[in-house]
């Protein structure tokens, strides 16, 4: 009977041990290093993505048109001398046909200078918001000159097609013309490149040197339209 007893008694704490916890009777496991249990939970961070280049803003549509200008450089060869300087302005019509440059401009200006003989040089430069709109601007100059003449001051002045220009260098278009009056004659070449154009004009007394200008003018407009604005 006592021999039961002991037996009983000896048993006793493993089955209260075992019925105080949901877990095995797993020592090992029982005590397990809490830090590991930590660091296994622990979130995995990912490290930011690099920074994107910025590509730095390229010029106005002002600066485009200023750089486009000619210079006193440019214009060594003609000897002439400054009438009106760069004037920012997008109201710019031709007399020739009423040519309206300026009808998609969001950028424009003008200048003019004067022969020692007297003959006027005159440029008009635009910037417009994209390339197709250059070109429709200069098809539409193309189509306006089928006007034949037109009148200022009461002078008239009749168009034809003007010097036969090569290929301008630089120019992804280009479209030439003269206007011939009883006293004057004016000869005209636009140039386009991406989205600017400009327009050349000499006005002399003969044909043939507003002629000669604009076929020596019409390559040096071209490299103007080239120049980096910075």
């Amino acid at each position: 009977m006592h021999a039961l007893a002991a037996a009983c008694a000896a048993a006793l704490p493993a089955t209260l041990l075992a019925g105080c916890s949901n877990r095995p009777n797993d020592l090992d496991t029982y005590y397990a290093d809490p830090t590991t249990e930590s660091a296994a939970a622990a979130p995995v961070t990912t490290p930011p993505p690099a920074p994107t280049p910025t590509t730095p803003p390229g010029p106005t549509p002002a600066e485009a048109v200023t750089a486009a200008y000619l210079t006193a450089r440019d214009l060594t060869e003609e000897n002439v001398t400054p009438v009106e300087a760069p004037t920012a302005s997008v109201a710019i019509t031709l007399p020739d046909c009423a040519i309206n440059l300026g009808a998609r401009a969001d950028a424009g200006g003008k200048a003019s200078w004067r022969y020692s003989k007297g003959s006027t040089l005159r440029q008009v430069v635009v910037h417009t918001p994209t390339e197709a709109e250059a070109t429709e601007v200069l098809d539409a100059a193309r189509a306006a000159l089928d006007c034949t003449s037109f009148t200022v001051r009461g002078a008239r002045y009749l168009i034809d097609e003007g010097p036969k220009l090569a290929t301008v260098p630089g120019a992804d278009s280009q479209l030439t013309w003269c206007a011939s009056g009883t006293a004057r004659v004016s000869c005209t070449v636009v140039l386009s490149q991406g989205r600017l154009l400009t327009a050349v004009t000499v006005e002399a007394g003969t044909a043939k040197a507003a002629r000669d200008a604009i076929t020596r003018l019409a390559p040096v407009a071209a490299e103007a339209l080239s120049r980096d604005p910075a």
